[in-house]
């Protein structure tokens, strides 16, 4: 059964983020043992959507928030500060769940993969095409950037990136012409970079409503922040710090995502800590949680219809029955 109040009840409309899934989300967690109480742990908080909702309709509980990147990070403090000490910021990756919240009692995880809808429209760093910004994306601003990428790795590192990250089939046309264009001088905007893409794949396999750019920048965008090693690290190190059955909800916003998340679920479902499969895998098999989506969940219409990034969002939900037993491979 889905949530039925209206979409846009708690949409703070001063922000740019509009809160994707956040129906299904509560339902869940009022559906869980504790009811909408104790504590949630919003994984990637972005300008905060999430959390102003989870602290506006549960009077009864606290939010931890992970961002990584400190510009939108002070959006969200400021939004949030209202709520006092039911909220609490970590100006860090999620993966270091572990670390930075031993000896909290955690009920509920969400992870909201990907990037915000700040970083694409406003951050003026690069993670969109539609306009003609400096070749950037990276969330925390320090190491490796997009314009170190197209300009410095070697042709087969970037074919290698469109492939695995980009799932781009025109990956070895796109690689070659980028080093080609770069000898003549360095390719420094995104207009520049989604110009180049555009002329490499011929315009008969360009894909309707869809920049031939979009997978490109994809890749580059994981590349430079590492997303999906934060990914994996960031579900286990969430499993080990949630409680007995504490809620644990994945959002993923491509396949790359979902798989990871879809794998690391079944695993805890299916109690293998060895990562073998069949007939190689010598676990227990006793389940260190319940898989509670049999099938992930999608936007319904109406959300669709106000927020179409919304449209290719899958959520998954676990909810953690016992501790992991040995060590996770």
């Amino acid at each position: 059964m889905r949530h039925n109040t209206s979409i846009d009840s708690f949409y703070n409309r001063e922000y740019i983020h509009k809160p994707i899934m956040w129906r299904e989300i509560i339902e869940y967690m009022e559906r869980s043992v504790f009811k909408g109480d104790g504590v949630v742990v919003d994984c990637t908080l972005g300008e905060g959507g999430h959390s102003e909702i989870f602290l506006n309709y549960f009077k009864n509980i606290r939010v931890i928030g992970f961002e990584r990147d400190p510009q939108i990070l002070e959006r969200a403090e400021a939004r949030l500060s209202v709520f006092g000490d039911r909220f609490k910021s970590i100006n860090d990756n999620f993966s270091s769940m572990g670390d930075r919240l031993s000896g909290e009692t955690v009920n509920y995880i969400l992870y909201d993969f990907g990037i915000s809808s700040f970083h694409f429209d406003a951050s003026g760093r690069g993670f969109s095409f539609a306009g003609n910004e400096k070749l950037d994306m990276s969330l925390d601003g320090t190491g490796l950037t997009a314009w170190d990428v197209v300009n410095k790795y070697s042709e087969g590192e970037l074919r290698r990136i469109f492939r695995e990250y980009g799932e781009e089939k025109w990956f070895p046309k796109i690689a070659k012409v980028i080093v080609e264009k770069r000898t003549e001088s360095p390719i420094e905007t995104t207009e520049e970079l989604a110009e180049i893409v555009l002329r490499a794949i011929p315009k008969k396999f360009h894909v309707k409503n869809i920049h031939p750019a979009t997978r490109i920048f994809q890749a580059l965008r994981i590349e430079v922040n590492g997303e999906l090693e934060a990914i994996k690290d960031g579900l286990l190190s969430g499993f080990n710090v949630l409680g007995e059955n504490g809620i644990m909800m994945a959002m993923s916003f491509h396949s790359l995502e979902d798989r990871i998340a879809k794998r690391f679920f079944k695993r805890m479902s299916d109690g293998c800590l060895c990562g073998n499969d069949g007939k190689h895998c010598f676990c227990s098999g006793k389940p260190y949680g319940e898989i509670l989506t049999r099938k992930p969940l999608m936007a319904l219409e109406d959300e669709v219809a106000w927020n179409s990034r919304s449209r290719s969002a899958k959520l998954r939900v676990l909810r953690k029955t016992r501790d992991l037993d040995g060590e996770y491979r």
